[in-house]
């Protein structure tokens, strides 16, 4: 065959090699990445209702969904009837005893509120 056709060239050798080397890196950081966010904590909240105590306070009330032992930064706002962001807070939560929580915090409007919630959570000191 190598008499009727030629030698094959040895780059072609080089090329498969290291199409597996690449193919092997690909799987293991996929194999890296899959394995650390299976082990990332993870956050959430269920909103519980707020109470607008007056026209410069509201309540806001919420479960706090988490792993036992971590602390949490909660950013809480209050709307008005517009929509508008009259009034914000940041709590700091934990480290939490338990995977469900029941927390509630009051928020200073600067103008009447008509509603009140969680607008997100953060794990502290990641």
């Amino acid at each position: 065959m190598a008499a009727r056709y030629g030698r094959p060239a040895q780059g072609r050798r080089g090329v498969i090699v290291a199409a597996v080397v690449a193919a092997l890196v690909v799987v293991a950081a996929l194999a890296w990445q899959a394995t650390t966010a299976m082990n990332r904590t993870s956050v959430h909240t269920e909103d519980l209702g707020f109470t607008v105590q007056d026209a410069t306070h509201v309540t806001v009330r919420f479960n706090l969904v988490t792993d036992p032992g971590t602390t949490v930064r909660c950013t809480l706002t209050a709307l008005n009837d517009t929509f508008t962001e009259v009034g914000f807070k940041e709590v700091v939560i934990g480290p939490v005893r338990a995977a469900r929580t029941a927390h509630e915090a009051d928020v200073t409007t600067t103008e009447p509120a008509v509603t009140g919630s969680v607008q997100s959570c953060e794990i502290v000191g990641r």
